[in-house]
């Protein structure tokens, strides 16, 4: 399990401009990013990762052979003696044998954002927008940059939704960053400093990581540890963790302004639905931000994910006027309740990217009574999983649930006896038998609530396979969505 909260924070590190010799911990797409940020500041870089050179990635394997990289490590390796600081990517736990060294050694641990941050500041105070939260990162972070350039600001979007912080240091100035940020990455900031931040909410998850939730949602909460005056924090008013730990987060100053959005009830401070339109309010503005037939994506949660990007672009100055233009123009990110195909009458979802129990709760909320063909299933996050809720709203909503992977057990075991329950193993046949029992009218969603490792590469090989059999299905001369 992962160290607490105060043995993350790092040892104070000096400026990047003055390390000779760094580690870079971990070569997936941040640690590359963060090599190459290094390397070309003339920085020397070792390399530590669990896999041998010929099993990483292609950007992974250039990286060697350009040089950039002195030496890679084994995590069996001993810590080399003459190192500035470690630089970690978010896949690491930070309990590895060689952080401990360093940790032992008082060398400074830093994320890779947190390494990106301090680049940013050598030429500027960074303008930086943050999101994390269980559910709803990807598309909240991705809405917000929608907004943000409809109004015309120059834009990054990066972090943990594709892109690396410290890819996109280089370039001109006046950019506004809006970073997504995972748990894993906030373990170890020290100075990162978001002008606006958002948790969006907080369910139980990477339990195979964390000593239980509120470890986990101890990692959300360091979002706002360094906002201070004039800052803003953006927070679910609907979840009760979210608005516990963004009411009263550890080291965040008694100046930032918090701001709420709810779907549920009315706010002093932030923003409300209202019937069909999304109102903002504060102690001296009360406007409409957008309206839900503004929204073109599915489901109760985007309704949240937009109100939150909503008050992230209004806290850096975007004009509300451009919000329902920039939200008509939106479509849904891959793997995140996408519409597949409409095959005679039956709407095909892709929620691959539903990891947790909760997430595919949300995703349910928003169908009606008894009218989805629900598949779930996969690699339960820990032993901890919870599937309870989802298996009450799944008797509601779901006309049949398609179980696979190693989980199919466990879910079943929660299930009501009413539910109609059917243990397919694969998702092809998951597919063919929702399917086959599905009518026009109804949707067949993938929204598995575990992650895919057992059966897949990961949840974008998942969701590509069943879109792929939802394409096979419409071409094999069955009616498309104009049906």
């Amino acid at each position: 399990m992962v160290e607490s909260s105060s043995s993350m924070s790092p040892t104070p590190a000096p400026p990047v401009s003055a390390w000779r010799r760094a580690l870079v911990y971990g070569l997936g797409l941040s640690g590359v990013a963060a090599a190459r940020a290094l390397s070309d500041r003339g920085v020397r870089v070792a390399a530590a990762d669990g896999r041998s050179a010929a099993d990483l990635g292609s950007e992974a394997r250039e990286l060697l052979r350009t040089g950039r990289v002195e030496t890679l490590l084994n995590e069996q390796a001993a810590l080399p003696s003459d190192l500035d600081a470690v630089v970690l990517s978010p896949g690491v736990p930070p309990n590895r044998p060689l952080l401990r060294s360093a940790r032992s050694a008082k060398t400074p641990v830093l994320a890779e954002v947190e390494l990106a941050y301090r680049l940013l500041e050598v030429s500027a105070a960074p303008t930086v927008v943050a999101i994390t939260g269980s559910n709803g990162k990807s598309t909240t972070t991705a809405l917000t940059g929608a907004l943000l350039e409809a109004a015309g600001y120059p834009v990054e979007v990066c972090g943990n939704i594709g892109t690396p912080l410290s890819a996109r240091v280089e370039g001109p100035p006046g950019r506004v960053f809006v970073v997504e940020l995972s748990s894993f990455q906030l373990e170890a900031i020290d100075r990162f400093r978001p002008r606006a931040a958002a948790l969006l909410n907080i369910s139980p998850d990477h339990l195979d990581r964390y000593d239980g939730v509120a470890e986990y949602a101890a990692a959300k909460a360091r979002i706002f540890g360094n906002q201070a005056g004039g800052d803003i924090a953006v927070v679910n008013g609907d979840d009760s963790e979210a608005r516990r730990l963004g009411s009263d987060s550890e080291g965040a100053s008694a100046r930032v302004r918090r701001r709420f959005f709810s779907r549920l009830r009315q706010v002093e401070d932030g923003c409300y639905l209202d019937r069909d339109r999304v109102i903002e309010v504060g102690p001296d503005v009360r406007r409409e931000l957008f309206r839900l037939d503004d929204l073109a994506l599915d489901g109760l949660h985007n309704v949240e994910n937009a109100m939150a990007a909503a008050l992230l672009a209004s806290a850096v100055g975007a004009d509300p006027h451009g919000f329902a233009p920039g939200l008509r123009g939106f479509g849904a990110l891959p793997h995140r309740m996408r519409l597949v195909d409409v095959v005679e009458g039956v709407r095909y979802y892709n929620d691959s990217k539903a990891t947790n129990p909760a997430a595919s709760t949300q995703a349910l909320a928003g169908f009606g009574e008894g009218s989805v063909h629900l598949i779930l299933g996969g690699r339960a996050k820990g032993e901890g999983a919870d599937f309870a809720e989802l298996a009450a709203m799944a008797a509601t909503r779901a006309a049949a649930v398609y179980l696979i992977g190693e989980a199919a057990e466990a879910i079943a075991s929660v299930l009501p006896k009413s539910a109609a329950c059917h243990c397919c193993g694969s998702l092809e046949r998951a597919v063919e038998a929702a399917t086959a029992a599905s009518a026009s009218g109804q949707s067949v969603l993938l929204s598995p609530a575990c992650a895919s490792f057992d059966q897949f590469e990961d949840f974008a090989d998942r969701g590509r396979q069943f879109e792929r059999q939802v394409k096979a299905l419409a071409a094999a001369g069955k009616r498309g969505r104009d049906g």
